[in-house]
């Protein structure tokens, strides 16, 4: 069984130590993890068995296509440890930005990583981001790209993923130095996903996932996210997910 990761870089580290555990754990034959390509998700749903590290939104897309896709469990970050799985898209803006709040600022200059990013557009703009006070939009290609470009003064805003943001923190400590001037969601977190495996198979994963937090070596391999624990999730958990990409659908530039 092959497992991807399809979160960026940031949390690479801490997914792979989970893999290993669950290899160790469960004894199924899991290759190590290696990084997806979005593009690639609609053939690779249709392979065999994988385990995925995927976001809600192009999961919501590729089961909603009918591809063989079960959510099994969602991370909960250590920002938040008594919370249900969930994140936030922080609107951050440019260090120097006159004005403490979004409500006090126009004419700016929005950067988003993708149009299909849930936490970089689709959680943001179907959660109200009032896209009349911005008078242009760049596409930078990734969180991380999103906030080296505020912090060289090119854009003034960007929505960032905060479970990434707490990830992204531990390797660029300057990344703290940018405000906060709005938050959209919660929205679920993003699932760790089986494809075309059975229920047997689930189900063993599932528990290991969920009970990593209970020792000291599933702990760390947590802690390497900043997350404290995987809580079980279904389908239904993104619902929001589906609706937010459903609001957003009609504001796409």
């Amino acid at each position: 069984m092959r497992a991807y990761a399809f979160l960026g870089d940031a949390l690479f580290g801490y997914q792979a130590a989970v893999v290993d555990l669950l290899r160790e754990r469960v004894g199924l034959p899991l290759d190590p993890l290696e990084a997806g390509d979005l593009a690639l998700l609609p053939a690779l749903a249709g392979t065999g068995p994988s385990l995925l590290f995927l976001c809600g939104l192009p999961y919501v897309r590729t089961r909603d296509a009918g591809l063989p896709l079960d959510a099994l469990v969602a991370p909960v970050s250590t920002s938040a440890p008594e919370g249900e799985p969930g994140y936030l898209s922080l609107l951050l803006g440019r260090p120097g930005l006159t004005g403490a709040s979004l409500d006090e600022l126009s004419d700016l200059r929005l950067g988003t990583n993708s149009h299909d990013s849930m936490s970089g557009w689709v959680l943001p703009v179907g959660s109200g981001l009032p896209l009349e006070r911005f008078t242009s939009t760049v596409v930078t290609g990734g969180h991380r790209a999103s906030m080296e470009a505020l912090l060289r003064d090119e854009i003034d805003a960007a929505p960032i993923d905060s479970m990434l943001l707490a990830g992204e923190l531990i390797a660029t400590p300057a990344f703290a130095t940018l405000p906060v001037l709005a938050e959209y969601g919660p929205s679920p977190s993003p699932p760790v996903v089986l494809v075309g495996g059975d229920t047997a198979v689930g189900e063993q994963i599932a528990a290991c996932l969920a009970a990593l937090h209970l020792d000291a070596q599933g702990r760390s391999a947590l802690a390497l996210g900043r997350m404290a624990r995987f809580d079980r999730v279904t389908d239904t958990t993104y619902d929001m997910t589906r609706e937010c990409d459903r609001r957003a659908a009609a504001c796409m530039p």
